[in-house]
C-alpha cells in the first residue's frame, strides 16, 4: 500500500483496488501525460476509497 498515491505513481495498464469494498480501477492514461510544462501533482491529496489509499493489484 502506498501512503499517498499520486498520478505519477500510476502507470498505464496497472490496476488499483480498494481493500475495503473491492472496487478496481485500471489506469488507461498516465497522469503525467496531462501535466503542462512546469506543473506537478505534489498538491494532489492522493487517491483513496473508503478512507484508505488504493492498493496496486498484483
Amino acid at each position: 500500500m502506498v501512503d499517498k498515491l499520486s498520478c505519477h505513481d500510476m502507470k498505464k495498464g496497472e490496476i488499483y483496488m480498494c481493500e475495503t469494498c473491492g472496487i478496481e480501477l485500471q489506469v488507461l492514461k498516465e497522469g503525467r501525460e496531462s501535466l503542462k510544462p512546469g506543473e506537478t501533482d505534489s498538491e494532489h491529496p492522493g487517491f483513496e476509497c473508503c478512507g484508505k489509499p488504493l492498493t496496486l493489484k498484483k
